[in-house]
């Protein structure tokens, strides 16, 4: 089998109860042609002891403070040295055979693809995973985890790297560059090989990245192209923000727990 160099990158930040599943996830790959990097944003937890302790399993690191998560990606693309290059986000964890399975889809030929599996996602409350199918219908859906997206380099040599100035949907900007103008080079792997915790950046802040979400979606479509997708933001804008106006009514009217003094009698 052709067995191209693989970069996978992660990036983190104070997630030092979470990395060494991550870490451990990408270091028991059954593929051989792996570097693994990862680009810390300065924590200040145990994330650099438990970095330190894998050192030499890992072939590059760093711990300097970024300008968010998509500069700290960006980062790592830019020192990875692969034919493609997977992110995956401290927390979240691959099946062994992932980066195999991503590879022979494409018959080793990873440079000039962006392939996706399926995967599953996890709740921090005792919940059964949710299972996700890839699709490339992004004015439909979302549609991708990129912590299950194997990205060729010629693509990011091509349409450059992730939109720094966006928070929480640089990666849905990213592929909706792609999609726009090459569909053919998108790969579906029909098998579950990544798991996402819920409970990450995005779902923290689910009205501002639905915000950015529609956003994103006018860069790229016209009202009438993206329906189903503008749907489903919106709906999620006005669910959240009718939440927060919920909780900020039940706020302003609680009453005050008032002590008062215990009156004596006098005379």
């Amino acid at each position: 089998m052709n067995t191209p160099l693989v970069s996978i990158i992660t990036v983190t930040l104070n997630a030092g109860n979470d990395l060494e599943k991550t870490m451990l996830s990408v270091l028991r790959q059954t593929y051989s042609s792996i570097e693994y990097l990862l680009i810390d944003g300065g924590s200040t937890d145990n994330t650099l002891e438990i970095i330190q302790f894998f050192e030499a399993q890992i072939s590059y690191w760093h711990s300097t403070k970024d300008h968010g998560v998509y500069d700290a990606m960006n980062q790592g693309i830019k020192i990875a040295k692969g034919e493609a290059f997977l992110m995956l986000n401290a927390g979240d964890w691959l099946e062994p055979n992932a980066i195999e399975k991503m590879v022979n889809q494409a018959n080793g030929q990873i440079k000039d693809k962006i392939i996706a599996c399926n995967w599953q996602v996890y709740f921090n409350k005792p919940l059964a995973p949710i299972f996700r199918q890839a699709s490339f219908d992004f004015h439909k859906t979302v549609g991708l985890c990129h912590q299950g997206v194997l990205i060729g380099k010629n693509i990011h040599n091509q349409f450059g790297n992730y939109d720094d100035s966006l928070r929480f949907l640089g990666d849905y900007d990213f592929y909706i560059r792609v999609w726009r103008r090459k569909k053919e080079n998108f790969t579906h792997v029909p098998f579950y090989l990544t798991h996402y915790q819920y409970e990450g950046l995005t779902t923290q802040h689910a009205l501002k990245s639905n915000q950015e979400r529609w956003r994103v979606i006018n860069r790229y479509f016209a009202w009438y192209e993206a329906i189903p997708i503008r749907v489903v933001t919106l709906s999620a804008i006005l669910i959240r923000s009718l939440g927060f106006f919920v909780r900020l009514v039940k706020k302003n009217n609680a009453s005050p727990i008032v002590s008062f003094p215990n009156k004596t009698n006098q005379g």
